[in-house]
């Protein structure tokens, strides 16, 4: 636990409400021949991670997203 901080993470997994560092990562995996990626939310907030990614990153990507909000 002492080599891992909430800094380190950070620096290698996209966190935040910026769209920019969520495409530059998935951009990166794209660019490597991915054709499959997992996108997930680490801790309680699912919907409102997956209401973010529908808004602000997958319409910058040309990929498809199998996940589908409930209806409300």
């Amino acid at each position: 636990a002492e080599l891992v901080s909430p800094e380190k993470i950070a620096e290698t997994v996209p966190c935040g409400p910026d769209p920019e560092k969520h495409l530059k990562a998935i951009r990166e995996y794209i660019d490597a021949g991915y054709d499959h990626i997992c996108i997930h939310q680490i801790g309680p907030k699912q919907k409102e991670f997956m209401e973010f990614y529908q808004r602000e990153v997958f319409p910058h990507l040309s990929i498809s997203a199998e996940y589908q909000l409930p209806a409300a």
